[in-house]
């Protein structure tokens, strides 16, 4: 994860502190955990054919952080409920 304050990349898996200026981080790293909740929530609702359910969790897994992952599941969910201009949407992410 890049710093919002300096641009200095720093590991997700390091302290809630930027290592080059300070800047907490903490708050980024709960956003990106949500994020990655999300995202696992909409392949799950996949593998089970909810696909309404993993549309929602996708597109709110890309409201918090941008992923091809979460574009990818968005635009199958999208595709399989028949959504033809949600789907186009999420394949051009």
């Amino acid at each position: 994860m890049n710093c919002p304050a300096c641009g200095k990349s720093n590991s997700e898996s390091s302290s809630a502190e930027c290592i080059r200026c300070g800047c907490d981080l903490g708050k980024l790293q709960t956003v990106l955990r949500c994020a990655d909740r999300r995202l696992r929530a909409a392949a799950k609702k996949i593998r089970e054919c909810d696909w309404a359910a993993a549309l929602a969790e996708a597109e709110q897994s890309w409201h918090l952080r941008h992923s091809s992952d979460a574009a990818r599941l968005a635009f199958a969910a999208a595709a399989a409920l028949g959504d033809t201009r949600r789907a186009i949407f999420w394949k051009n992410r």
